[in-house]
């Protein structure tokens, strides 16, 4: 009789051991190993920095912001750091992915379950719930310890948070990742030898540039928690920005409150290398496009190196591709540089580049206005060449 049961079960997983390693990924209640051996769904990661000066003096609204509203897409990484602006001391406190799975992928797992997966293990959906709690919960006892190290604050000649996530660069160096990064911060800014008030903001930007140089590979950024009003909120806003766009950085967001986040999914971001010309000056330049799996539209960037320094020129447009033949049109969403009287590139300046993502883009980026080169008649039109590496 014992013999009978033995074989029968060993009939049981030998008829059923390909369909349980398939579903044995889904069900697997250890999210660190779901997030490492799950396949890759998105390349865009978030990061979020949460400056221990201003934890320590605001309500926990903060802390709800970042349990609810992050809108993140399945499995898509997320790392959270509690960040001493006096010191640059950066403690990471969380590192996960969301522990999820498409409609599409629960569906597929629950069709591989063989009758012995159906006896030993929980059904996907059912795990996956119990995996949400888990994280949730992991992500609680995370901001926890934020407050508990915003306890620890001391304040100092120093508060810069921009100047303590430079230190962080090291964070940046995947080329196929889209990085969304949020900052939650009530935006003081004090550096020895600069003034944050609207009178010192250009001597406090020269102070930051030169001080902490990083890239940002491209990164979107959100702050929020800001507390100031008027021209005290424009002044920070222009620090700020300037800061993240001289190091490959977008500002896309600066309030007191999280702007409206997209829960998108991301392929492996598009960078390549090639060339401008125009206006009788000519260089190397750098491309990158982050486009989503669903929708039409880009966020990207043109780096052009003009010899004496990079510009980092942030678009946004439409980007369509049939068969190996893409199109994007956009436009530039930035002035640079910024609160220039002769700037090189204008926001609202448009782009058209037409190729394809595994080979090669050509196209231009042209004045949207009537505009000419200086001491030239010709209009502001720069040709632009890419090429995959």
């Amino acid at each position: 009789m014992l013999r009978r049961v033995v074989a029968a079960v060993c009939f049981i997983i030998a008829l059923n051991g390909y369909e349980a390693a398939k579903a044995q990924i889904v069900t697997t209640p250890n999210i660190d190993q779901l997030c490492k051996s799950a396949s890759k769904l998105t390349y865009r990661k978030t990061i979020v920095y949460v400056d221990l000066a201003a934890v320590r003096i605001s309500k926990l609204d903060w802390g709800l912001t970042i349990l609810n509203r992050l809108e993140l897409a399945p499995r898509e990484p997320i790392v959270i750091l509690a960040v001493n602006p006096n010191n640059f001391e950066i403690t990471e406190v969380f590192d996960s992915c969301l522990p999820t799975y498409t409609t599409a992928e629960v569906e597929d797992a629950r069709k591989s379950r063989g009758l012995w997966d159906k006896l030993v293990s929980p059904d996907p959906a059912d795990q996956q719930r119990e995996n949400l709690q888990t994280f949730d919960a992991r992500l609680r006892n995370a901001l926890d310890r934020v407050i508990s190290e915003s306890k620890k604050y001391q304040d100092g000649q120093r508060q810069d948070i921009l100047g303590a996530i430079a230190f962080d660069k090291n964070r940046y160096l995947d080329q196929n990742t889209f990085y969304r990064v949020i900052v939650y911060t009530d935006g003081t800014i004090k550096e020895p030898g600069g003034d944050s008030s609207s009178s010192g903001e250009s001597q406090l930007q020269d102070i930051l540039g030169k001080r902490y140089a990083v890239n940002f590979s491209g990164a979107k950024i959100t702050v929020f928690g800001i507390n100031a009003q008027d021209d005290a909120l424009q002044t920070k806003e222009q620090i700020f920005s300037a800061f993240f766009l001289k190091n490959w950085g977008q500002l896309d967001s600066f309030a007191s409150s999280l702007s409206q986040q997209g829960q998108y999914l991301y392929p492996p971001a598009l960078r390549m290398d090639g060339s401008f010309e125009g206006g009788g000056t000519e260089g190397s330049a750098k491309f990158a496009l982050f486009s989503p799996k669903e929708g039409n539209f880009a966020d990207g960037w043109f780096a052009f190196n003009t010899g004496r320094e990079t510009l980092y020129v942030p678009f946004q447009g439409e980007y369509h591709c049939a068969a190996e033949e893409c199109r994007l049109v956009a436009t530039c969403s930035q002035t640079v540089p910024p609160e220039s009287s002769s700037p090189y590139f204008r926001k609202g300046d448009r782009v058209l580049l037409t190729g394809g993502p595994s080979h090669s883009f050509e196209g231009s980026l042209q004045a949207d206005s009537p505009e000419v080169f200086k001491d030239e008649k010709q209009k502001v039109k720069y040709a632009l060449k890419f090429s995959a590496k």
